[in-house]
């Protein structure tokens, strides 16, 4: 059932349009946010980070499981495509988890917002790959934008430190932002190749979902002692553990499959594949402000507003044609 009205909302013709393309990057990309908001906000409740994405990966991974056999929706491409490209997924999985870890370390201790916007920043760096490698259109405004969103980036990263820690968050924020760089460049990778369409959105999720089980494990385990076991069963225990992680996984695999995937695939056969991170993080950037203002009651800094807007600006430029 669930198979045929996918098919059914893919046979209509704006699901292949560059519009949906840019309706369904930005509503993922606003969706992100919830992300950082419960990476921030989970140490301060108790709450191991790395757990939050452990056992959001384990219900991810079993509940995809499920509708790939409850809807037959299986790989069509070669063993050695879908191997492929699944093993790039599960890589930039990894990293991804490396970098949400770090962002979690770098919110205890330094303002949120300016965090994730230095580290989701690396928007800019798949548009750059796509322009060189992969045919993605140039053009003077979008030149224009790039130039802007590394600007704001200057602007987020130069916001007065009134924390106790040194500056400790911004070496965590910029460690950050060069693993998204990479981990964004991977995950974008096989929408640039037509054989990789074949490999449906939802194994690239189990993929996805793999790598961040993987990483949660062997990170935990490398830190492993009695007290950090201890706080495992004690997290366990925690419902706030079982909200968070109910909360972020409906919205990743419902946007995953209906949005995120065909989303990149529409917006790559369309020639804008470098497009889709700078318009999926960038309205992250400015759904997560409006967060840290509103829920986190942050005090947006001069320079912390002008970085937004120019950040916006260089996110109009950049989707122009």
């Amino acid at each position: 059932m669930l198979n045929q009205v996918v098919q059914f909302f893919s046979s209509i013709s704006f699901f292949s349009t560059v519009a949906f393309g840019i309706i369904a990057m930005v509503i993922v990309g606003s969706s992100w946010c919830l992300v950082g908001l419960v990476m921030g906000d989970a140490p301060k409740k108790g709450i191991d980070s790395s757990l939050v994405q452990l056992w959001g990966a384990v219900v991810a991974t079993v509940a995809s499981v499920i509708i790939m056999f409850a809807t037959a929706d299986y790989s069509t491409a070669s063993w050695q495509v879908t191997f492929y490209v699944s093993l790039i997924l599960a890589i930039s999985a990894a990293l991804n988890f490396t970098m949400l870890e770090l962002m979690s370390r770098a919110m205890q201790c330094g303002p949120n917002g300016v965090i994730w916007s230095i580290i989701q920043s690396a928007m800019v760096f798949p548009f750059i790959v796509g322009m060189i490698f992969f045919d993605v259109e140039f053009t003077w405004l979008r030149g224009a934008g790039i130039f802007l969103l590394l600007a704001a980036l200057v602007l987020f990263a130069i916001t007065k430190d009134n924390s106790s820690s040194g500056g400790k968050w911004k070496m965590l924020a910029i460690a950050g932002l060069i693993i998204t760089a990479i981990q964004q460049n991977l995950s974008v990778l096989p929408s640039y190749y037509p054989e990789a369409d074949k490999v449906p959105s939802i194994v690239r999720v189990i993929a996805t979902e793999l790598g961040f089980m993987i990483s949660a494990i062997v990170w935990n385990l490398i830190r492993m002692n009695r007290e950090h076991w201890e706080k495992i069963k004690s997290n366990l225990k925690n419902g706030m553990l079982w909200k968070y992680t109910i909360a972020l996984q409906f919205f990743n695999l419902f946007f995953s499959y209906t949005l995120h995937y065909p989303g990149m695939n529409v917006m790559a056969d369309k020639g804008m594949g470098g497009m889709c991170y700078p318009m999926m993080v960038g309205s992250c950037i400015v759904s997560f402000t409006l967060s840290s203002i509103w829920l986190l009651k942050e005090k947006v800094k001069p320079v912390q507003l002008a970085a937004l807007i120019v950040c916006i600006g260089g996110l109009i430029l950049i989707c122009t044609k």
